[in-house]
């Protein structure tokens, strides 16, 4: 799940920690279980974005996902931001940095001749771009400290050669973009320094920005909106969970990644910006023209909702298992206790996930058995994701759960878990499968790359990365109007 403001969804982090949403925060988004953590010192993993554990490293951690795409392109109506020029030198220690750590850290072990090759084609692809050409890569030998010599070398010719038209920031951001798009796995991205600030603010449940108010499906072709938070610019005028979004200032934006449509939708309290979307339901697109705001994302709200028959239902939306929500959820619970409720609804649709260590708090609220999923670290070393018997709420009530294919990370393990053990009704639509753990890496320059450093399984030690969770009751979103079939259908079971 993206932001209009955020760099790629976060996950899940553990640890002794808090973790923020995102680890695929992401989603465990850790799209994504994240982890990030801000308040922590080095040594806090998350489940998808998260926590930094090189030394001397300030750690942070879902959506599902992450900046894969190389440079932005151009788009009409708006000028892409141009990161700092660098030196030769330190935009090929950069790519060997960022490399270096894939090698260390992936969950699967990978080739570092196949990392360098890719890298070097992402450098050269960026000189194209500018009108320069590089020679052809150099042979790659997988011995990773000749591989990253051999690198270094060929990097360092190429980009000379090219001259000072290139911006060697570039150049580097294109090679570590390449090879993250090369290794294709939800929680493995890179996030230049502006998203790896936006990305800690998100999973410590105080971002901020400029912005018309929404979340961006990052899985979607074109991307569509997600969330719509409440009273918003986006929710004043009108826009709707599932707009497709085709274009931004008229400019195409249906082939772009969801982070790079968040930098075109993001701007200036006070400033406007016009999308064309497609709603379902509709035959023609529409133009939507919205002034932007100061907008803090919101972590969890609850109401209670009358069932057809009277009875109280406690609802409970939760956007990000960021750091400090399971107090929210369980303040809730409490307020719902005494207003008599019989059920409670857990919406998780479109929630990128979070840290670890929130996920086992609120899971530990509502769940009593067993771990809430397994971590499996490079080496095939397991362990339990565990939640403790104190968090467990004294008056438990029947559960149903909303998942879509905006819940990843943290939001599907919970999900999972729930299913597992029989604990709940699930309704909705199969989750975005972007479910792992993730740790995020502080580069040089102040980027950072977000490194898969764990599987994660069900309870039952079920998949869910690339496959989803499947609901109980399949329910397809309402193709337009205020409806919520799925969450009419929750209530329904909950009061049955």
């Amino acid at each position: 799940m993206v932001y209009e403001s955020d760099p790629p969804s976060p996950e899940i982090g553990r640890g002794g920690c808090p973790l923020g949403a995102g680890v695929r925060a992401n989603p465990l988004l850790l799209l994504a279980l994240l982890a990030l953590l801000t308040a922590c010192g080095p040594g806090a993993a998350s489940l998808a974005p998260t926590a930094t554990r090189t030394p001397a490293a300030t750690p942070v951690s879902s959506t599902p996902g992450a900046a894969r795409a190389a440079a932005t392109p151009a788009t009409p109506g708006r000028v892409a931001a141009t990161p700092p020029d660098t030196s030769p030198d330190a935009a090929a220690a950069l790519v060997v940095q960022a490399v270096g750590l894939l090698l260390d850290h992936y969950v699967d072990p990978l080739q570092s001749a196949a990392l360098y090759a890719t890298a070097y084609g992402g450098m050269a692809q960026s000189l194209r771009a500018a009108g320069r050409a590089a020679p052809p890569a150099p042979a790659f030998t997988n011995a990773p400290g000749r591989d990253a010599a051999a690198f270094r070398d060929a990097y360092l010719a190429a980009v000379r050669d090219a001259g000072p038209a290139v911006n060697q920031t570039v150049a580097a951001y294109a090679a570590i973009r390449a090879v993250v798009a090369q290794i294709d796995e939800c929680h493995t991205s890179f996030l230049d320094p502006a998203q790896y600030r936006q990305f800690t603010a998100h999973l410590a449940g105080n971002e901020q920005y400029g912005g018309i108010g929404v979340s961006i499906r990052a899985q979607a072709r074109p991307a569509v909106v997600g969330q719509v938070f409440p009273d918003t610019p986006a929710a004043r005028a009108g826009l709707r969970p599932g707009d497709a979004i085709l274009a931004v200032d008229g400019g195409d934006v249906r082939d772009l990644p969801a982070d790079q449509i968040s930098t075109l939708i993001r701007g200036e309290p006070g400033t406007a910006v016009t999308l064309t979307i497609r709603r379902p339901g509709e035959a023609a697109p529409r133009d939507v023209a919205i002034v932007r705001a100061r907008i803090t994302v919101p972590v969890f709200a609850s109401r209670v909702i009358a069932a057809p028959d009277g009875r109280k239902v406690g609802y409970l939306q939760l956007y990000s298992f960021s750091s400090g929500a399971e107090n929210n959820v369980r303040r809730a619970l409490e307020d719902f206790q005494q207003q008599g409720v019989t059920a409670w609804v857990l919406d998780l649709r479109d929630n990128g996930g979070g840290y670890i260590a929130t996920l086992s708090a609120i899971a530990g609220l509502f769940m009593k058995d067993g771990p809430v999923g397994y971590t499996i670290q490079r080496g095939g070393k397991e362990e339990p994701i565990a939640t403790s018997a104190k968090d467990l709420f004294p008056h438990q009530l029947p559960l149903a759960v909303l998942i879509n294919a905006g819940t990843a990370s943290a939001g599907e393990a919970f999900a999972a878990a729930a299913q597992d053990g029989g604990r709940s009704r699930l309704l909705g639509q199969t989750s975005a499968g972007c479910l792992a753990g993730a740790q995020t890496f502080p580069l040089a320059d102040g980027s950072a790359l977000q490194i898969t450093i764990e599987k994660v399984v069900s309870p039952h030690r079920r998949e869910i990365n690339r496959v989803g969770v499947a609901p109980d009751v399949a329910i397809p979103p309402p193709a337009a109007g205020d409806a919520d079939p799925v969450l009419d259908a929750a209530v329904a079971w909950a009061t049955r």
